[in-house]
């Protein structure tokens, strides 16, 4: 049976919600990466401040490389991560919830 959930109580814990979540954060995470790649690799391709020249020239290219894109990676998949979880809604969003603000909107905290 279906146990209703009241307003301002937590939903009882579903089993395998945890794999949901890391599932849907490591794929915001990679949506983020293919785009860092992109980014990286144009901006290689087209020398863009200078930076394939300077890379080319060094005898620490690889190095150099890898830290381009281990920074534009961690940018780039936070930055997908956190307009994923912005874009999921919030309990705010919830009917339930606007009911328990009607209901309390005249309390002043003291009980």
């Amino acid at each position: 049976m279906h146990q209703q959930v009241k307003p301002g109580q937590i939903p009882p814990h579903k089993p395998g919600d945890e794999l949901k979540i890391i599932k849907f954060m490591l794929t915001h995470m990679m949506y983020g990466g293919v785009g860092s790649v992109v980014f990286g690799v144009l901006v290689l391709y087209f020398d863009i401040g200078g930076i394939w020249t300077l890379a080319s020239a060094s005898r620490d290219m690889p190095v150099f490389i890898f830290l381009l894109f281990f920074g534009v990676f961690i940018t780039f998949g936070g930055i997908s991560m956190g307009a994923g979880v912005m874009l999921l809604g919030s309990f705010s969003d919830n009917d339930e919830y606007d009911d328990e603000r009607r209901h309390h909107k005249n309390d002043d905290g003291a009980n």
